[in-house]
This record gives structure tokens, C-alpha cells and sequence, in this order.
């Protein structure tokens, strides 16, 4: 576990593409309570990591699955780059139906602490390389999550029911 000391007003827990226990506390946060806190989202946690696959110096993961490093022909975040256009436009022309409200812009880019995002006023969607590592259900979900974005731009019931009704099993992906 790792923890990292800011100038943040709230504690935040998450684990990296790489497995690892991050969090993130103010500067004047105690130990003892920081502990306590790690300790009542252990379940989490664990939930978390038992999903996680490390991934061993010579291998590379693409949609949830190992491969060899050796059978790439480019570099690892060009293939990423290259899959992620025809997937997200794919999976983004699938959910649009549903939808009924044009993306203007979508942007691949790396993200620290986000798998999407999505500027409801402007149509933009923003993904992450690195889904290009997980299961393409997760991959789906995510997509279908900031195209919601657009007709609720927040975390409401609505928005959820509305993902729901698109993808009755949602939730197992996650």
C-alpha cells in the first residue's frame, strides 16, 4: 500500500492498472485514522485485486487476455492506440441509438484516476488507453456510462435505470 500525502481535503482509495493500494490523504492526516479507514474498505479492496491480473515483464494484457510482448510488431502504445479507435467508435456507434444526442469529439488519452469522462454540453467523450487491458463487457459498460453522460450529466437513479434498461447486467461488469 502506498500512501501519498497532498494538499487534498478529502481521503481517496484506488488501485492502479498495476495492483497497487493507493491513497491519498491530506497532509496533516493521522496514521491511525488512515489505517482505520483502509480497514473498513479492505472488502473493497479485496474485491478489487481479486479482479486484478499482474502482469509479468514479458506478457502484455489486451481485452483481459495475456500475450506475449514478442508477438507485437509496435510498440505496445501504438497497438493500444490503434485497437482503441476502431473498439470505442465501434461501441460507440452501437450504444448511440439509444442515446439520441451526437458525440462531437472523442479523445484516447492515458488518464490517472478515470476510465471516461464526458462534457455534456460539448459532446465530447474522453476514454482511457488502458481499458484496452480489460474485458471488453468492462470496456462496454464504460463507454455506455459516459455516453449517458450526455442525456445525465450526473449519478442520478435515472442514470442508472437508463443503463440498466440498455444493459440489464451492468452491474457484473464493474
Amino acid at each position: 500500500m502506498q500512501i501519498i500525502r497532498k494538499n487534498v481535503k478529502n481521503l481517496t482509495l484506488r488501485i492502479t492498472s498495476e495492483c497497487e493500494v493507493v491513497v491519498t490523504v491530506p497532509f496533516k492526516m493521522k496514521d491511525d485514522f488512515i489505517l482505520e479507514f483502509v480497514k473498513k474498505q479492505q472488502k473493497w479492496i479485496d474485491k478489487r485485486l481479486s479482479k486484478c491480473k499482474k502482469v509479468p515483464e514479458n506478457k502484455f494484457l489486451y481485452l483481459g487476455k495475456l500475450y506475449n510482448k514478442n508477438e507485437l510488431k509496435e510498440d505496445l502504445y501504438q497497438f493500444y492506440y490503434k485497437k482503441a479507435e476502431i473498439l470505442f467508435r465501434e461501441l460507440i456507434d452501437k450504444y448511440i441509438v439509444y442515446i439520441n444526442k451526437p458525440v462531437t469529439k472523442i479523445r484516447i488519452k492515458k488518464m490517472k484516476t478515470r476510465w471516461g469522462s464526458c462534457n455534456y454540453k460539448k459532446g465530447y467523450i474522453n476514454l482511457n488507453i488502458e481499458l484496452m487491458k480489460k474485458d471488453i463487457k468492462f470496456i462496454e459498460y464504460v463507454v455506455l456510462h459516459e455516453l449517458t453522460h450526455l442525456i445525465h450529466p450526473n449519478h442520478s437513479k435515472e442514470f442508472y435505470n437508463f443503463i440498466e434498461n440498455i444493459m440489464p447486467n451492468f452491474r457484473e461488469y464493474l
